[in-house]
């Protein structure tokens, strides 16, 4: 062969094959301080002292004679350094050298390099194997380490407890590598809880960051806050906060989970609000914001069903100029995209990987997106019954509809009188055995209008409140329909103020169930009261069957509370799966492109009949398998912990 063979590529046959191998090489000098500091550092004794995972022996070193050197010449080397052979390692042509009284193994290195019979030298390092971490929670994250272990906060019934060893591996993989701070990780999501117990120590900070647009912001810590347009990327929603500590929480620090990358640099770009939701040109400006600030790898579980030009570009843009690799959701619609559409997953994008969700017995999740044309969904990552860090203490308050029955009502009223189907109906006749006195049977009135609202009385240390709800609907698309408001007073005439009003829906959905619809109530939070009021107005035209309302309920979020926890279920939770992964490849080797990264989780994946034939690869991905698929690095040190 003519490449030439360094000191870390038999680094890496060491972990790859557990013994050493060497072929016919060029010569080749290392330098020490460049192999064993990649930052850069030449006092590599103040190096040892600070990366304290980098572990050899003190007293020798490995030595590589080439090919033509005999046994009396490799003797009369060593000896010439003072040192000593203790033992020759077979046909590898290498030899374990005991060093002379007094010399480092960095000395050794610079002298024996420069003997003209010695392809390389290097030291003698230490293994430790099954590298689990001590944090208590860990025994519940199947997707790093499946025992057949029962998740017993499980939200998602099937195939809990699943199979053994249907996981990513990650332990044989921490065995090579667990630290991911040579790459930036950008969670473009809901923002993150910059103070939880598990991220804090492992939030990315600059003292020059940029915006969107390159201009200088100065210092930043933590991220951007890109939907309300500051300094602020706190997470009032837990999504982002839970894709963060998959990827990146704090690892064998005996507190809570361990993520992907037990030390990270995670940087949070908050551009989904309250409520989840977000629009293009905020995510825009939050991906702009991240590449241009050096993440390297952005995970995005978010996704829509609309093909969106501006958002293609800009993802596409990221790749080309910045080198960024961005690792997407495949979407919870337990849809085929052969027919259907989610995106950016459907975006052939050379730096998109999209991930779809797997069970805890590495089937497909019911919920998750596939592809059975293997064009966009690329591989499975674990996504259901997935335990991380929360943005902090939730409370679910219920409202009691009957409540809304008596003084509150203006125009017609409100029906629940008769109605075996829904909780509580406005204006809805031909689904309720009695009829309040002025419907008509074909529907609501023309020209109609009523309110109703209640009270109800929450935390009042929360720093987001969030109106939950399930709603029938079946208005004049355009014309009638329902508003939302929320105040944290209990006067009428001020709940129906348009300061107030958080929410409008209309639409003909021929009756359909808006499941899950979430608004937020500022105006509720610090405080202890929040009243919660619908405002419905129809014109003169087409009557619908109209509005009927069958969950409610108010959910309080306390950020303060830094030790919170959730398992949740989506292919948003397998994406920081394989986010986390490729963020420790690229800082295995920050010389790693987007491509070698891809190139390497993809070589490295199980084969994984369940998704064999609706991926493109049909593989899950397998956290030692990549790293092992690596090409080895050039001037860098492995870290082993």
């Amino acid at each position: 062969m003519k490449n030439k063979f360094t000191l870390f590529t038999l680094i890496f046959s060491i972990l790859s094959i557990g013994y050493l191998f060497a072929e016919k090489q060029t010569n080749v000098t290392p330098t020490f301080s460049k192999l064993l500091d990649p930052s850069g550092n030449t006092d590599n004794k103040k190096y040892y002292k600070r990366n304290s995972k980098i572990k050899f022996k003190s007293s020798e070193v490995l030595v590589k004679f080439k090919d033509k050197a005999g046994d009396s010449v490799k003797s009369y080397a060593v000896s010439s350094f003072n040192g000593k052979v203790l033992n020759d390692l077979g046909e590898t042509g290498i030899s374990q050298v005991e060093l002379r009284e007094g010399q480092t193994v960095e000395e050794a290195i610079a002298e024996y390099s420069t003997h003209p019979d010695v392809e390389f030298v290097q030291p003698n390092y230490i293994y430790h194997a099954n590298n689990s971490p001590d944090d208590p929670i860990y025994n519940q994250l199947w997707g790093m380490n499946n025992t057949g272990q029962n998740v017993i906060t499980a939200t998602y019934s099937f195939n809990n407890p699943g199979t053994s060893t249907s996981d990513m591996r990650m332990e044989s993989a921490w065995d090579v590598n667990t630290d991911c701070t040579n790459t930036i990780v950008a969670v473009v999501d809901s923002g993150v809880n910059y103070n939880h117990q598990d991220l804090s120590t492992n939030m990315w900070s600059s003292g020059s960051c940029v915006s969107d647009k390159g201009v200088s912001l100065g210092s930043c810590s933590n991220g951007w806050n890109y939907v309300n347009n500051n300094n602020d990327p706190m997470d009032l929603n837990g999504h982002g906060t839970h894709v963060a500590g998959t990827i990146g929480a704090k690892g064998n620090n005996a507190t809570g989970v361990a993520g992907v990358c037990w030390t990270a640099k995670i940087m949070a770009v908050r551009v989904l609000d309250q409520s989840g939701s977000g629009d293009t040109a905020t995510i825009i400006k939050g991906i702009n914001f991240a590449v241009r600030n050096g993440a390297k790898v952005l995970n995005l579980s978010l996704g829509g069903p609309d093909y969106d030009s501006a958002m293609r570009s800009a993802i596409a843009s990221a790749g080309s100029n910045y080198d960024a690799l961005f690792v997407v959701a495949a979407g919870n619609d337990g849809s085929d995209l052969n027919s259907d559409n989610s995106y950016p997953c459907e975006y052939d994008e050379a730096n998109i990987l999209c991930v779809a969700a797997l069970d805890q017995k590495f089937q497909l999740a019911s919920f998750s997106n596939y592809d059975s044309s293997k064009k966009n969904v690329d591989i499975g990552a674990p996504g259901t019954n997935i335990r991380s860090t929360w943005a902090g203490a939730e409370a679910t308050y219920n409202l009691p509809f009957t409540s809304w029955l008596t003084d509150n009502i203006l125009g017609t009223g409100w029906n629940t009188a008769g109605c075996s189907i829904y909780s509580l109906v406005l204006y809805l006749s031909t689904s309720c055995s009695t009829a309040i006195s002025g419907i008509s049977n074909s529907g609501y009135l023309s020209n109609s209008y009523a309110l109703a609202y209640a009270p109800i009385t929450i935390t009042s240390g929360a720093e987001a409140v969030t109106a939950r709800m399930n709603l029938f609907i079946d208005t004049e698309a355009g014309y009638d329909g329902i508003n939302l408001y929320a105040s944290n007073s209990t006067s009428e005439s001020v709940v129906f103020n348009s300061s107030n009003l958080v929410g409008s829906l209309s639409g003909e959905r021929d009756g359909q169930i808006i499941s899950n619809y979430e608004v937020a109530a500022p105006n509720c939070v610090h405080s202890s009261n929040c009243s919660f009021g619908y405002e419905f107005i129809s014109d003169s035209t087409v009557n619908r069957a109209g509005v009927a309302v069958t969950v409610f309920n108010l959910i309080t979020l306390d950020v303060d509370n830094i030790a919170q926890y959730n398992t949740i279920n989506g292919t948003s939770m397998a994406t920081p799966h394989v986010a986390g992964l490729a963020t420790l490849l690229r800082s295995f080797n920050p010389k790693f492109t987007y491509a070698d990264t891809i190139t390497a989780i993809i070589a490295g994946g199980t084969a994984t009949s369940s998704i064999q034939n609706i991926t493109k690869y049909g593989k899950a991905a397998n956290g030692n398998g990549a790293i092992r698929n690596l090409e080895a690095p050039i001037n860098l040190s492995v870290d082993v912990p």
